[in-house]
């Protein structure tokens, strides 16, 4: 599990900005695909199995939240963990910034795609969203996003 680790992290902190909620949220996963390891039917990935586990407990959160109401949710900060390699990569471009702008879904197509590296159809079976509409919202947010950098004037970025 510690290769997805850092994964399921990064997924929950797309969705979560509270430290100690994530913390929570980490450890509710983990415990949920170790009870349910021995389920897992091979009909999809391994990792896209994760990821819908992961997106469930995030759900559960919410839904505690929502019924206690104790705490408000308000904003969304996202936190990302970097390789020092990624880092060198996009160093000088304000891509953070572009994609501040982009909605909460367009983030996660984000996310599933280039950084967990799930496929349009495994992304399609975890945020239950047809295969066509991933495609051409993925085509939109390239658009969008090219455009925003351009703009900034870091130049054009092919994605």
């Amino acid at each position: 599990m510690n290769h997805h680790l850092k994964v399921i992290y990064n997924y929950i902190c797309l969705h979560v900005s509270n430290s100690e909620d994530v913390k929570d949220i980490i450890q509710e996963s983990m415990l949920s695909i170790w009870m349910s390891v021995k389920n897992y039917n091979f009909q999809s990935s391994f990792k896209t199995w994760i990821i819908g586990i992961v997106r469930r407990r995030i759900a559960d959160h919410y839904r505690k939240l929502y019924k206690n109401q104790t705490i408000s949710i308000s904003g969304f900060e996202e936190t990302l963990v970097k390789d020092d390699e990624s880092d060198n990569i996009i160093s000088g471009l304000d891509i953070e910034k572009a994609l501040e702008k982009l909605s909460k879904i367009e983030k996660e197509i984000v996310f599933l795609s280039f950084t967990v590296q799930l496929t349009y159809l495994e992304i399609s079976k975890i945020i239950h969203i047809p295969v066509g509409t991933i495609k051409s919202k993925m085509s939109r947010i390239k658009t969008k996003l090219r455009k925003q950098l351009q703009e900034e004037g870091e130049g054009i970025v092919k994605l």
